[in-house]
């Protein structure tokens, strides 16, 4: 790839990930609740359903939920009830009588991890992305898996990076939360938060 096209798709990646979009607030929220070592299991799922999309925009999917509107729809509705879903549970999640900055949390890794796949793959405005925006960097005339892969690391990896900086931010928020009080207003607003995510996903248009 020429150096001035992969200085753009860096450029445009850095933006693109660094938005806070339901993975990133997940990622925060999680941070906040479990420390940075045990949200390493949502961002490993977060990759996988991000890796997902990819694969899935790759053979021709995002064309079809371009042109099927009643598609795209389904699977926004079912993406924006999960985040929802999710929102309402750390919402009313009980906190503990008495908190430090090393708290940690019971729930299961695994369940951080499948979480945050469904997070991932629930928009399915991220097929669309992808199959728009790896066409513009692959050059029909080249090697196109090679092409592909380069592109999918690079995405994976500067995702990754804003990932760990967003659950880092949420476990250095908690520090400061010296009080259940204080770390119940945490999870409201982190929970509503993930819920106003679900919440806009519905007003995503499958044209724009």
């Amino acid at each position: 790839m020429p150096l001035d096209q992969l200085l753009l798709f860096l450029t445009v990646t850095l933006f693109v990930s660094a938005s806070p979009g339901p993975v990133m607030l997940s990622c925060l929220a999680n941070g906040g609740q479990y420390g940075v070592r045990k949200s390493l299991y949502g961002m490993a799922g977060a990759s996988l359903g991000n890796l997902l999309l990819m694969l899935l925009s790759v053979v021709g999917l995002g064309l079809v939920l371009n042109r099927a509107e009643w598609l795209f729809d389904l699977i926004k509705w079912i993406g924006a009830a999960y985040l929802v879903y999710l929102g309402w549970q750390l919402m009313v999640k009980p906190v503990p009588a008495s908190l430090d900055p090393h708290t940690r949390f019971t729930t299961s890794a695994w369940v951080l991890f499948f979480q945050s796949v469904g997070i991932a793959v629930s928009n399915p405005k991220g097929v669309i992305y992808f199959g728009a925006l790896f066409p513009q960097f692959i050059a029909p005339d080249r090697p196109l898996l090679a092409q592909f892969l380069l592109l999918t690391v690079i995405f994976l990896a500067m995702d990754l990076a804003w990932m760990l900086i967003y659950a880092a931010g949420g476990r250095y928020i908690l520090r400061w939360l010296k009080t259940p009080r204080h770390h119940r207003w945490f999870n409201r607003l982190s929970g509503g938060a993930l819920m106003m995510a679900g919440v806009l996903l519905t007003l995503t248009d499958s044209q724009s």
